[in-house]
């Protein structure tokens, strides 16, 4: 995925200008692959003429399928975070400063790394309309020489064959062990992902949540849930207390993880991209996203919709019916 944003943002916004390569901090690591022509074909941006071996060393090809105006559309936002025309050597270090801290301001004071943190899921998050715009071009997205660590892939054709879905490559702490867990361990199942509370008028879907999840999981559903204090500061408790109260009181046994904020986009990515890739975000607790077997998140239902509303299971039923694309 994050070859995808590189090459749009060179491509449709620095336009005739050099993107600057030796930039520092976020803006740089992003777009450090990438390299574009300048105003004057044949020509460096210095005044000295390219023989066309040298421009096929400097200059990565530029995919058919940003011709397309649909991309160009979809990716305005990231013309804002992350894009600028001027030679890195015209721009003077202070202004430069202010440009890096701008990327870093959503979520400034969130301690070492937020820059980076901030940076990764705002372009994921701005990017997420260009998902399915040209699906044709998935083996062309997925032959750009980009280092493997740089990418941002999504779940769909580009991710590699075999491995686990890039949604689900992310680690969070298990609620009752305080131990780091990968997603990855659900790699090939159906998800049905919940933002939970322990004092909510809905609290009581637990029950609901946990016979759907003892009803399935042999069939290869999991249910995943997140505490979350977001709406109405209905899960106040520690990660103790959650755990003991789910556990004595409903008999939840579905994994759960430990509680974050899922309307902040450092604290828990997972439901950033969820809400991305679905255009919709949780509205209170017990929001519910279904994912499929291949990572590819397919639905989004709201707090009011039970564990065991027709719709849901129905849609549940039908996923569990079919098997990983990629198996």
């Amino acid at each position: 995925m994050l070859g995808l944003i590189v090459f749009v943002l060179g491509i449709v916004f620095a336009g005739r200008f050099l993107v600057p390569l030796s930039s520092t901090g976020l803006t740089g690591s992003v777009l450090s692959p990438v390299a574009l022509l300048p105003d004057a074909a044949g020509d460096d941006g210095a005044g000295d003429a390219l023989t066309p071996q040298a421009e096929a060393e400097m200059y990565l090809p530029v995919p058919s399928i940003f011709e397309d105006e649909r991309v160009v559309a979809a990716a305005g936002p990231l013309a804002r975070l992350a894009c600028y025309k001027d030679d890195a050597a015209s721009v003077p270090d202070p202004a430069r400063a202010v440009q890096e801290q701008a990327l870093a301001s959503p979520l400034e004071g969130a301690g070492s790394g937020a820059d980076v943190i901030a940076g990764e899921h705002l372009l994921a998050a701005a990017a997420s309309p260009l998902v399915g715009v040209a699906p044709e071009g998935a083996a062309e997205l997925a032959a750009l020489p980009l280092p493997a660590a740089t990418r941002l892939a999504d779940a769909g054709p580009v991710t590699a064959a075999g491995a686990c879905p890039a949604l689900l490559q992310r680690t969070f702490n298990r609620l009752q062990t305080g131990k780091p867990e990968s997603l990855c361990q659900f790699d090939g199942k159906v998800l049905l992902v919940v933002n939970t509370a322990s004092y909510c008028g809905y609290t009581h879907q637990f029950e609901g949540l946990e016979a759907m999840y003892r009803k399935y999981k042999d069939r290869g559903l999991v249910v995943v849930g997140f505490p979350s204090n977001d709406f109405g500061k209905q899960e106040p408790g520690t990660n103790a207390e959650i755990a003991e109260f789910c556990r004595l009181t409903y008999g939840v046994e579905f994994p759960m993880f430990e509680k974050s904020s899922v309307t902040n986009l450092a604290s828990n990515p997972l439901f950033t991209d969820l809400a991305a890739r679905t255009g919709k975000s949780p509205q209170w607790n017990f929001h519910k996203y279904v994912i499929d077997r291949n990572g590819v998140p397919v639905a989004s239902f709201t707090s009011q919709v039970e564990p065991n509303d027709r719709s849901l299971v129905s849609l549940v039923e039908r996923l569990l019916a079919e098997r990983p694309r990629k198996s």
